[in-house]
């Protein structure tokens, strides 16, 4: 174990769980209000807002929305693409559309504005594709020179770290490089190191060294602070790729403080970023988790049952799911994903789940509808996507055959959590109210939503601990008991 690792892992063990003071934050949100400067969060599946809490999301990018979004007093506003769910092609028509109106209306607005495109703290989603689509298309439209982007993976609230340059996770006692952690075997997103620049070198199938990669060390950051940091921005050019390290939002709040400084120098930059940066660059302070009444809908307290989608297969969420199934009183609901993916025993399948739920709901029971666990695997990355896309258009369904409203609704996993909301729910508008536990967001829906001001859930695959989902539901239930 080499000296820095050492040292790195003594901090992030004796201060995980623990609630520092950021006294940068309030400077960030002061900075961001005088330049009038918008932070447009492009967010590639709904789980990116874990750690925010008073903005909204959108769901649809056309001006209509991007205007609405766009024109109040906040400095963060995110839109959510589900771009990990889509193949190349799609990938890259979504972004191009997007910030092409996202041009348009800030023009209307005189805004000024950065990208940041919010992707997965395991590093997983379309890398370098969505930055150099991002990149070409502001160029094309705006003229812009981005100097380049930032890699900030570190997502603290989910125990993932970065220094040395390497990606980290918590896994109990131990510090693991994401590399050696089943999301590393991604069928669709696998990557072979947790090092970033020769990440990134591995993700550009060589078209940039790892010897071309920028980097912003922790000492950079808290012996340099940010004069150094700065320093560093401005010496990068033609949309280099610039990783940060980073193990607390101390270190993330300098950084930001410097691109604010950068950026006030002519620089552009483009960020891709897990979620614990946006809260530092959007200046928002820390919120207590919510409580029990702001998880549940205000008219349905006691009349109906919530429900919980769980499409994610991770290990983590088997786990929680396995949990949460032998330790407190919910209805569980399977489905079988062989029959789905049968054309033959699909509609039969979804017949019986939905009335099974429709039943259970009416009856007050918080109900768990949740994919067969054996993970079904194709020969190809476009056929994993495509079976991905029929079950979660089950899930989809099986929320939208509801005659009743639940009093809230979780999903479990970033692909299903998206489609429910934009499919099943038909968000167009959110606003986040904060979190459920560290880095599981709360969405409240609005007016035009199909279940309309509703507490929706949104739990990511791959975060927390075996028994997060059950302590939340576990809150719930003690409040009906008093």
């Amino acid at each position: 174990m080499n000296v820095i690792f050492q040292s790195m892992y003594k901090e992030i063990m004796d201060n995980h769980g623990e609630t520092l003071e950021y006294p940068l934050r309030k400077d960030i949100a002061k900075k961001l209000k005088q330049n009038n400067h918008k932070l447009i969060v492009l967010d590639d599946d709904p789980t990116g807002v874990q750690t925010v809490h008073d903005v909204y999301v959108i769901t649809s990018w056309d001006k209509k929305w991007l205007r609405e979004g766009l024109s109040d007093d906040k400095n963060v506003l995110y839109i959510l693409t589900n771009t990990r769910s889509f193949g190349p092609e799609q990938t890259k028509k979504i972004n191009q559309e997007i910030i092409r109106n996202i041009v348009e209306v800030s023009k209307e607005l005189s805004i000024d504005f950065s990208i940041i495109s919010r992707s997965d703290s395991t590093l997983r989603g379309h890398y370098p594709l969505e930055i150099s689509v991002i990149e070409e298309t502001l160029s094309e439209e705006l003229n812009w020179e981005i100097s380049g982007h930032l890699l900030i993976p570190a997502f603290f609230e989910g125990k993932r770290y970065t220094f040395d340059n390497t990606h980290y996770i918590v896994d109990g006692q131990k510090l693991v490089a994401v590399s050696e952690t089943e999301f590393a075997n991604d069928s669709v997103f696998g990557f072979s190191t947790a090092y970033l620049p020769k990440w990134v070198m591995e993700k550009t199938e060589g078209e940039i060294s790892a010897e071309d990669v920028l980097t912003i060390s922790i000492d950079d950051i808290r012996q340099g602070g940010i004069d150094k940091v700065t320093e560093i921005l401005l010496s990068a050019e033609k949309n280099t790729p610039i990783v940060v390290n980073a193990a607390n939002y101390n270190d993330l709040d300098i950084v930001s403080l410097a691109v604010l400084k950068a950026l006030g120098c002519g620089k552009r930059f483009l960020f891709r970023t897990a979620a614990s940066f946006v809260k530092s660059i959007g200046g928002i302070e820390d919120k207590p988790l919510l409580s029990a009444s702001e998880m549940i809908a205000k008219n349905n307290e006691d009349r109906y049952g919530g429900l919980l989608v769980v499409g994610s297969h991770t290990k983590k969420t088997t786990d929680q799911l396995s949990d949460l199934i032998s330790e407190i009183h919910v209805r569980p609901i399977e489905i079988n994903v062989e029959k789905i993916l049968n054309p033959l025993n699909k509609q039969e399948e979804l017949t019986r789940v939905c009335k099974l739920l429709e039943q259970s709901i009416l009856d007050g029971e918080d109900t768990v509808v949740y994919t067969s666990r054996k993970v079904i695997k194709a020969d190809s990355k476009h056929e994993n996507l495509q079976y991905s896309q029929k079950i979660s258009n089950t899930l989809v369904d099986i929320v939208r055959s509801l005659k009743v409203t639940p009093k809230f609704i979780m999903a479990k996993g970033g692909i299903t959590s998206s489609d429910v909301a934009t499919q099943g729910l038909e968000i167009k508008k959110a606003k986040i109210l904060g979190q459920a536990a560290a880095g599981v967001p709360v969405l409240l829906t609005g007016e035009e939503a199909r279940l309309k001001n509703i507490p929706y859930i949104v739990f990511p695959g791959n975060v927390g601990d075996k028994n997060t989902i059950t302590s939340i539901i576990r809150k719930i239930h003690q409040l009906k008991e008093r």
